[in-house]
């Protein structure tokens, strides 16, 4: 290897391990986005359960059949029905809301930041860049799902991990381009910076394949803990083991946002690729055998002897 090539950057070696670590460094914003998450949940569901409890008049059907008594319910209740839909997107839309404002706060404490003002003040300053850049997500996720869509249309179930990997792709995009405002200090309104988040995950495979991972596993447990209180096998500890695998699904959430951390820490740390002559503009480097002119060797000790003959 020549010795003037500069070394190469590391800034492409993802490392989810060191990903993890910075979850597991801030307990606090777990438990903090964890309680948010039971409130919104709480709030919801409380309108939802009152809509079932006044159309089953208080009456529920404690037979161990709950998935079939929750379907009578709703085809004899149209309106309960109805009210779960728009319970369901409006959490979903405060969800995004929710994301979307805390974003700066998640990424900086990730980063390493720990007091509450300097998170606070995160917020404050890159909100309007987290709406524009969540807006660019949005189409970009809407595109990505119907691209999503083609690969079960065209092959199947054999067709769903590539349909995976698409639909996950713009949410790791837009955790990159997040951090790219937030942390890098890239231009927040631009499209560029999203066009360049795009390319820059593309690129980049580990990080593709360990996001799409990351979603999966939170996919799983939702449904798992989903399909435990609908089955009553758990009985009144299924809604507090739901509970439990909300902190394990937030986990693999924050997980796969530190992802996007690592990576812009590790592309600060690298250091820019500016070739082997890296002072001042002087001319070309001289050759490694070339030997030196003697008046260049001489003129230090004569400009040291011209210096001592000044001095009074």
């Amino acid at each position: 290897m020549d010795p003037t090539t500069p070394p190469k950057s590391n800034a492409s070696r993802l490392r989810p391990w060191s990903a993890l670590r910075r979850v597991l460094a801030a307990p606090g914003l777990l438990l903090a986005l964890w309680l948010l998450q039971l409130a919104v949940a709480r709030l919801f569901g409380g309108l939802a359960q009152r809509g079932a409890d006044a159309a089953q008049r208080g009456v529920w059907f404690a037979d161990g059949h709950q998935l079939r008594a929750l379907v009578e319910l709703l085809v004899d209740a149209p309106a309960l029905a109805a009210m779960i839909v728009v319970s369901l997107l409006a959490s979903s839309l405060l969800a995004l809301a929710v994301g979307t404002v805390a974003a700066p706060a998640i990424l900086t404490r990730l980063d390493g930041a720990r007091g509450r003002a300097e998170l606070f003040a995160a917020c404050g300053r890159h909100l309007p860049a987290m709406l524009v850049q969540t807006l660019y997500g949005l189409v970009f996720r809407a595109a990505c799902l119907a691209g999503a869509a083609l690969p079960l249309l065209r092959f199947g179930v054999t067709g769903l991990p590539l349909s995976l990997l698409l639909s996950s792709f713009a949410v790791l995009v837009l955790d990159s381009a997040r951090a790219a405002v937030v942390l890098d200090g890239e231009r927040p309104y631009h499209p560029l910076t999203f066009l360049k988040a795009i390319v820059h995950v593309a690129v980049r495979p580990m990080w593709w394949v360990a996001g799409t991972l990351l979603e999966l596993l939170k996919l799983a447990i939702g449904l798992a803990a989903l399909g435990l209180v609908i089955s009553g096998v758990a009985g009144g500890e299924a809604i507090w083991l739901a509970r439990l695998a909300g902190v394990f699904a937030l986990a693999m959430g924050l997980w796969r946002v530190a992802l996007a951390v690592e990576d812009s820490r590790m592309r600060r740390a690298s250091p820019p690729n500016t070739g082997p002559n890296t002072g001042p503009n002087t001319g070309p480097d001289p050759a490694p055998n070339a030997t030196p002119d003697p008046g260049e060797v001489d003129a230090t000790p004569k400009v040291a002897a011209a210096a001592s003959d000044r001095r009074p």
